[in-house]
């Protein structure tokens, strides 16, 4: 499964002021507000349920990592070994975001024989929020896990009684943006097939290897747009 969001709440409980923010409302072509979720003094009720928004998250790509038997085109790829932060570099990452934030050294991780990750964090001057970019890799299964990441986010969205519309009545109820942004809009031109999944995640599949990126910028307007642009870069250097 892609296990940035959940990387990343964990990062959050550990940082205090420092958690992640809130995921992108697609479905209405706007992004959340994501200043409104981090503001210094921020009350524990607010932060749990932006805890709980992203743990949902990562919980729907965790239940939809379910293996889906005779989906895939050709043979399975191999498993990825290489370093997952080498496709995309600390340069690029701070040039696309901008606002001066730099980044600090990437954080690679293989969660398992056929799931790699890496996080990168950044911090601009005068600002105590960290930024997070998360980059997930599976393969092999990629296109497998991938399908079924869709299929599974697409039975959630508006649906009553799912763990998002949960997670979305908990969250408004706190004073937070109650979308958690499941989306599934296609983006043409990103990889074989490309979609923005929950929270602004993207998840994009290259032959059997699946790639998925999610920016944690608050108050950037343009942070779905930023995630596109590093995916692909990303899955360029894919071999």
């Amino acid at each position: 499964m892609a296990g940035g969001v959940a990387g990343l709440v964990s990062s959050g409980q550990q940082s205090g002021p420092q958690e992640p923010a809130g995921g992108t409302d697609q479905s209405g072509g706007r992004p959340i507000d994501q200043t409104q979720v981090h503001r210094p003094g921020s009350d524990g009720a607010r932060r749990h349920a932006l805890l709980v928004a992203l743990a949902t998250a990562s919980l729907v790509v965790g239940c939809a990592g379910l293996s889906v038997p005779g989906i895939g085109d050709g043979a399975p790829a191999a498993a990825f070994s290489g370093d997952p932060c080498s496709l995309l570099t600390s340069a690029e990452i701070e040039a696309v975001i901008g606002n001066g934030s730099t980044s600090g050294s990437p954080e690679p991780a293989h969660e398992s024989a056929t799931e790699s990750n890496c996080q990168w964090s950044l911090q601009a001057a005068g600002n105590p929020v960290t930024e997070i970019v998360s980059l997930t890799i599976k393969a092999p299964g990629g296109r497998a896990d991938f399908t079924s990441n869709r299929q599974f986010l697409s039975s959630l969205e508006g649906s009553q009684g799912s763990p998002a519309a949960a997670t979305e009545s908990e969250t408004a109820s706190a004073g937070l943006p109650a979308d958690i942004g499941i989306s599934l809009q296609s983006l043409p031109g990103v990889g074989d097939d490309a979609f923005i999944g929950a929270a602004g995640t993207i998840y994009a599949i290259k032959n059997d290897t699946e790639v998925s990126l999610q920016l944690i910028v608050p108050g950037d307007p343009n942070a779905q747009q930023e995630t596109i642009d590093l995916l692909k870069k990303a899955i360029k250097r894919l071999t």
